[in-house]
């Protein structure tokens, strides 16, 4: 498309409206609390997640559920547990409650939570923007990643610090509008009904019936199909609580939106600025599913018309360039690589949904193509994806540099040290999004996992409980931040030697662990080059789908990290001395 530059600089130059936006205070009174509530849904649901849950829902089909659950169940926590008491505390940052309720030692051990935590999520949001302006350039998704962490710097320097409330408000707007319109064309079109999630359940009978014909027609392979309908095929139960918990838990202790509520008395008000926020934020996580579906369909109907290899439609190649889409294990890059690379393959003539493997980060940025809406919904959509995620990622940023000391106007910092202590934040997130070591959805929720395991616990007993201690919370930061940053970084990035020491506790079967021992012998008796760097991409990648602890995914560390905060956060409290009047009390 020519004019996919230009949707590029439609996309930077909507973020740097909205910065400058921030800079300037509407005169007459503050926001409404509705639109309080906008600005909170545009913090929780960020570009990450506005593109990753779309994708998660299309992969994992009724599993990719638990991403909408979380999100939605966080908000009820925050409202409940969090917004009644915090805007009481008399604080200006979440690291600064935990210094004036408990003291330094946990200020700092929350400072440190909150750069893992925050630093993640800023990840995921330069590897939305990345995306989206690595697809409207088109060019390579590390040089997408790069030109969107210089546009967050200079939005950065116009700002100084995170969105105001009529900036973010009016970012969640441009996202509900350009998510939804596309939507509600598809469902209108195909349906005769304007709203996307009524029409859901239309498209979700059309997709099993078509999961049918592929499977009797020989298009689809028992073992690669996931049934949309089926639960627990790519989460068990007990994965599926966890990650549910992790997003809700996380949320609640987010605090890049926590920050929020420091500046927002009364109580009562940020009650309602949940409420709002939940409210809005649904739109948004009732859509997705229907995206999802939408995609689905169009992609599942593409496949049953048998649909020669050389007839493939543009947008597989797109995408394919970007190292998005594999058909028969190559990139598609053009119809020439896809056919030599199907041909030792049966009927090898017409594309099977086997051969097909697309990355569920492109799924939603993609779906106006899928769908056939055509490329200036495409350029529309992802333009609106890249400015809400340089706009909403200056919120995890700022809550970095707050941690680290770097608050704007904070005595003893300078402009040029708030800055260069920004430009280093961003050039560490910059690097770990271009290497791209999980997707951006698993990106996000290793965010929120790690705000859920180590600050949910402390957080919500030092509103809640008085006993709670310094030495508690301490323990409780130290215990829950170490077993799921261990965790998370153990099953991933050394998977192999993680299975071989607890072996015995994977849910790894027989047959697993018999696989995982052929590839380590293939990987051993490999030579030196090319074939032994094969043998150990495959042993990796076996690796990390049997490395566990009792079946839990990394995604579900939670599930590990949470009890060893709270009973670290009890036991500690409880065997220590109360807190005296003389020390940082809660209120």
């Amino acid at each position: 498309m020519a004019f996919e530059p230009g949707f590029f600089a439609l996309g930077l130059a909507g973020a740097a409206g909205v910065t400058l936006l921030s800079r300037r205070k509407p005169a007459g009174e503050a926001p409404s609390v509705p639109w309080q509530g906008l600005a909170l849904a545009a913090e929780s649901i960020s570009a990450a997640f506005l593109l990753g849950v779309t994708g998660a829902v299309f992969t994992w089909g009724y599993d990719g559920l638990a991403f909408v659950l979380g999100l939605g169940g966080g908000y009820l926590l925050l409202q409940l547990l969090v917004a009644p008491l915090l805007p009481l505390a008399g604080a200006t940052s979440l690291p600064d409650y935990f210094g004036r309720r408990y003291g330094p030692a946990p200020r700092a051990l929350a400072g440190l939570a909150v750069v893992l935590s925050m630093t993640a999520l800023l990840v995921a949001q330069l590897m939305a923007a990345g995306l989206a302006g690595a697809r409207l350039l088109q060019v390579d998704y590390g040089v997408g990643v790069a030109i969107a962490a210089v546009a967050l710097l200079a939005c950065f320097a116009l700002r100084g610090r995170g969105l105001g409330v009529w900036a973010s408000g009016i970012v969640f707007v441009a996202m509900l509008v350009a998510f939804l319109w596309p939507l509600v064309q598809v469902s209108t079109t195909k349906y005769g009904v304007p709203v996307p999630q009524i029409a859901y359940a239309n498209t979700v009978w059309q997709i099993q019936s078509l999961e049918e014909t592929l499977l009797e027609q020989d298009l689809a392979d028992a073992t690669v199909l996931k049934p949309l309908l089926r639960p627990f095929l790519s989460l068990s139960p007990l994965n599926f609580a966890g990650l549910t918990l992790a997003l809700a838990l996380g949320m609640a202790a987010l605090p890049n939106l926590l920050s929020r509520y420091f500046m927002a008395p009364p109580a009562r008000n940020a009650r309602w600025t949940a409420v709002f926020g939940l409210f809005f934020a649904t739109l948004l996580l009732t859509a997705a599913p229907a995206l999802a579906a939408y995609a689905k369909l169009s992609l599942l109907s593409l496949i049953g018309g048998r649909v020669a290899l050389t007839d493939l439609p543009a947008w597989m190649f797109a995408w394919g360039n970007l190292g998005l889409v594999e058909i028969c294990g190559r990139a598609a890059t053009d119809a020439a690589v896809v056919v030599k690379a199907c041909s030792e393959l049966p009927d090898a003539t017409v594309l099977r949904l086997q051969d097909l493997t697309l990355a569920p980060d492109m799924i939603a940025l993609a779906t106006p193509e899928i769908t056939g809406l055509g490329e200036t919904w495409l350029g529309i959509f992802a333009a609106t994806a890249l400015a809400a995620a340089l706009a909403t990622a200056e919120g995890p940023l700022a809550a970095i540099l707050d941690a680290l000391g770097g608050r704007p106007g904070a005595p003893g910092v300078s402009r040029w040290e708030l800055m260069a202590m920004a430009a280093a934040a961003i050039a560490v997130a910059t690097f770990v999004a271009a290497v791209s070591p999980a997707d951006m959805l698993t990106m996000a929720t290793w965010a929120f996992t790690l705000a859920a395991a180590g600050l949910f616990p402390a957080l919500v007993a030092g509103l809640w409980w008085r006993r709670a201690n310094a030495a508690g919370a301490a323990a409780a930061i130290g215990a829950g931040l170490a077993v799921g940053l261990i965790y998370i970084v153990a099953t991933r990035f050394f998977a192999f030697e993680f299975f071989e020491a607890f072996a015995s506790l994977s849910s790894a079967g027989p047959m697993a662990s018999e696989t995982f021992g052929d590839l380590k012998q293939a990987w051993i008796a490999a030579a030196p080059g090319a074939a032994k760097d094969a043998a150990w991409l495959a042993l990796d990648a076996h690796a990390q789908s049997i490395a566990n602890l009792w079946g839990i995914k990394n995604l579900a560390a939670v599930v590990l990290a949470l009890p060893a905060g709270i009973v670290a956060l009890v036991a500690v409290s409880l065997l220590t001395r109360r807190q005296s009047m003389a020390e940082p009390q809660p209120h």
